[in-house]
């Protein structure tokens, strides 16, 4: 009985582990940032850059070339709205940079044609 008790425990406290640092769980929580929103073909990202750091935002195609590049500086609070209006319908992948580092990144749906 101990044992298996053991045992529950043990399985337990593993699979707590597990989902805390899984990094496909902490991929699906970043993915539901509130500063970055898609509606109506817009792309809308306001942040708040308490560091000051060199901010800047890359869309990728499918294909994974580079569509836009966009500096959004180093001021306290940055926002951008990129229009994509006319463009291809399709995914596009979303990666905001904080120098060279990856801030946040996502796949979005985008384009009208």
């Amino acid at each position: 009985m101990k044992a298996k008790l053991k045992l529950f425990i043990i399985a337990g406290v593993a699979f707590l582990i597990q989902g805390l640092f899984n990094p496909l769980f902490a991929q699906e929580k970043e993915n539901q940032d509130p500063r970055i929103q898609v509606k109506d073909n817009k792309v809308k990202i306001w942040l708040l850059n308490s560091e000051l750091s060199q901010l800047s935002i890359k869309i990728y195609d499918e294909r994974r070339n580079i569509i836009t590049k966009v500096n959004l500086g180093d001021d306290l609070t940055v926002g951008k709205i990129l229009d994509f209006n006319g463009s291809k319908n399709g995914y596009y992948r979303l990666v905001v940079f904080e120098g060279k580092e990856v801030l946040f990144q996502d796949k979005v749906k985008l384009g009208s044609s």
